[in-house]
């Protein structure tokens, strides 16, 4: 009786770190391609003077959703790998300053990638536009 219950309670403690894992671990995550839903069109780095920032425009996703970034060798790699449940930005323009001096050079040198889920296990990483932010 008792091992069944240890057994149990493994199971169930190995499925909660699973399910809380997948929000707080970076790796790949959601497709910036696929989900029509979540970008009206793919991600890109805006150069603005100094700064770098990430630019989208949501799509119809009605929940908050907020990619990270990570230097990864040579480059900079964004992925979205969980969403919350409040806060409806959909149809929106939205951006993100990139910080960060170790983000910044990885950038620099190596260019943008976006994290995609396939193939699996590793996922692929898909390079993004950097454009120059048009002057008003």
């Amino acid at each position: 009786m008792q091992r069944s219950l240890i057994a149990w309670l493994l199971f169930i403690a190995t499925l909660l770190a699973g399910c809380v894992d997948l929000g707080w671990r970076f790796g790949p995550g959601f497709s910036m391609r696929e989900r029509r839903d979540l970008f009206v069109e793919p991600p890109v780095v805006e150069h603005r003077g100094q700064e770098y920032i990430l630019t989208w425009t949501q799509g119809d996703y009605p929940f908050f959703f907020e990619p990270r970034y990570q230097a990864m060798g040579n480059r900079l790699v964004f992925a979205l790998v969980a969403t919350a449940s409040s806060g409806s930005l959909a149809g929106r323009r939205r951006e993100m300053t990139i910080s960060g001096a170790d983000n910044l050079e990885a950038l620099r040198r190596g260019g943008a990638f976006w994290w995609e889920p396939a193939p699996e296990p590793r996922g692929s990483l898909v390079q993004m536009k950097i454009v120059e932010a048009v002057r008003q």
